[in-house]
């Protein structure tokens, strides 16, 4: 009974935001994937299992779906001794480019050991180095499902935008379209909610701009993971923008994701703070760097 209430639920609401974006999704512009930056971050300890395999299917799924789109990987608190995620990235895709932030620039703002990778601070990096007017902040377990592509094309500086989710077993085999279909995979779906609240974690979707006004992701907030994306949303939503919903992404399913009850070391957060303003230097912008490659670089303290 539960499950069949929360399918109905799911129905219901995508429906009613297909309605919003027919009637009410005005004063839109041409977007071509040229005009858009996609930000991922990530760690090379093989977190889920497979990660880098998971990132290589993500990344050519999505880069397929947005030929000549740009793409920011940043690769937080890399461990030294392991093959850095950077390189065979910087070889397979030509409009990569990537950032590592070494283990000491890491210590040196986290107060949760327990928490590896600082998420937010990462793409707040990712923000200040895009080039493109537009931002999808999209995990690396993660891939755009086909509904997406055939709204993406008309956008809006006043909008935020976000898709439903979808979390489904992974058969480890190259992403096609028949992988959105098998809902008997399917682990996990829900739709986004009004203020598209408990979906943004995993696709954020705004112009670069609006980022730039907000000041990135609240940079006061060094011990939590958990309601970080929420926050960031909030302070986008406090600025004016209207949320809408684009189609559906898709998560890789793996033991290790807080959909499961893991991760609560990361701690959460209560939303309190808004509006926030970081320092001039949020998203490390006077950080100096060392380039390793032709488009790697590490970052290096000031």
């Amino acid at each position: 009974m539960t499950h069949r209430f929360f399918r109905v639920k799911h129905f219901i609401l995508e429906k009613v935001w297909n309605l919003k974006r027919y009637f009410f999704h005005r004063g839109s512009e041409s977007v071509g994937p040229e005009n858009i930056s996609i930000v991922v971050v990530g760690r090379n300890d093989n977190y889920g299992g497979d990660f880098s395999l998971r990132l290589k299917t993500t990344l050519d799924w999505n880069l397929k779906q947005l030929p000549g789109a740009e793409l920011i990987y940043v690769e937080w608190n890399r461990i030294e001794d392991r093959e850095s995620d950077c390189f065979w990235i910087e070889k397979r895709y030509p409009e990569a480019k990537c950032y590592i932030v070494p283990n000491e620039i890491h210590n040196q703002i986290t107060q949760n050991k327990a928490m590896p990778v600082l998420e937010y601070f990462a793409k707040n990096l990712a923000l200040r180095k895009a080039s493109r007017d537009w931002i999808i902040m999209i995990n690396a377990d993660c891939f755009i499902g086909p509904n997406v592509m055939k709204n993406i094309n008309r956008l809006n500086k006043n909008y935020v935008y976000a898709t439903h989710y979808v979390s489904f077993r992974w058969d480890q085999e190259p992403l096609s379209e028949r992988h959105t279909r098998a809902v008997e995979n399917f682990v996990i779906t829900f739709s986004a909610s009004a203020n598209l609240s408990a979906v943004v974690g995993n696709f954020i979707l705004t112009h670069k701009q609006n980022w730039l006004n907000a000041t990135g992701y609240d940079e006061k907030l060094t011990n939590v993971r958990a309601g970080v994306d929420s926050n960031g949303l909030n302070q986008l939503l406090h600025a004016g923008l209207k949320p809408m919903v684009l189609g559906h992404h898709y998560h890789l399913d793996h033991p290790e994701s807080i959909i499961h009850g893991t991760n609560q070391s990361h701690g959460s957060h209560a939303f309190n703070n808004i509006p926030y303003k970081n320092g001039s230097n949020w998203g490390f912008a006077e950080h100096p760097l060392k380039q390793l490659s032709d488009r790697i670089w590490q970052l290096e303290k000031i």
